[in-house]
């Protein structure tokens, strides 16, 4: 299974070019707000790879439901850590992975329109840290972190592919510098790597792959006939 994987993504790195040049035929009328996380659909795994990596790191993310942080769908990012190893997994194995929690919060952004017009899509990832002591909370430190994603359903391979750089935490307030350089990673394709040991850039940033099933539309109903 790993290894068909690797192909599948592999394949799909070579989408980016065509992601970066594409424009959308839709006309700006005005910045709408914003969704909130990113489309996996609640309850759906996606795999994650990490781009421009030296070695490739993987995990996943999901949506999930919890009513005491969120009235939202919370965003699950679970990412191997930079280390060496032989064994790898991604839904099916997230031992010896970080787990990340964002709530997801809606940006009006971007202030480019072409960055607009490629479906490019900012959000404010906000991450609650606890600081647990014999087993109890006793403080929570807030970090914030800038995001853009753009989404590819590729039908014809029955998935769904979402692209997302992620910012470096900032902790206590989100400032409009932490999206600075997201879209140099989002819109080049001859991107440097990533030295060894490492799954960030050097300024605290991720460029991932989310690699899902393509949700299905639901079926339309149909009108029944009236009975005479």
């Amino acid at each position: 299974m790993m290894e068909s994987i690797s192909k599948t993504f592999c394949i799909l790195l070579f989408i980016t070019s065509s992601w970066v040049a594409a424009e959308t035929k839709q006309n700006i009328t005005g910045y709408a707000q914003q969704p909130l996380c990113p489309p996996l659909g609640l309850g759906e795994y996606f795999e994650v790879s990490t781009i421009q990596t030296r070695s490739r790191m993987y995990g996943c993310a999901y949506l999930d439901k919890d009513t005491v942080l969120s009235k939202t769908p919370l965003l699950n990012m679970w990412l191997e850590r930079p280390v060496e190893t032989s064994v790898h997994g991604h839904c099916d194995d997230l031992t010896s992975m970080d787990h990340f929690v964002f709530k997801c919060i809606p940006k009006h952004y971007p202030h480019r329109t072409n960055e607009y017009i490629k479906g490019w899509h900012y959000i404010t990832l906000l991450e609650r840290r606890p600081t647990m002591k014999n087993n109890t909370e006793i403080r929570s430190t807030l970090f914030f972190r800038c995001a853009v994603y753009d989404v590819h359903n590729a039908t014809s391979e029955g998935v769904k592919i979402i692209r997302m750089a992620i910012s470096a935490p900032r902790v206590g307030m989100m400032h409009e510098s932490q999206c600075d350089g997201l879209s140099k990673t989002m819109g080049q394709d001859n991107l440097s790597y990533v030295p060894e040991g490492r799954r960030t850039w050097p300024n605290g940033s991720l460029y991932l792959y989310l690699l899902g099933k393509s949700l299905k539309e639901p079926p339309q109903k149909t009108e029944q006939p009236k009975v005479q």
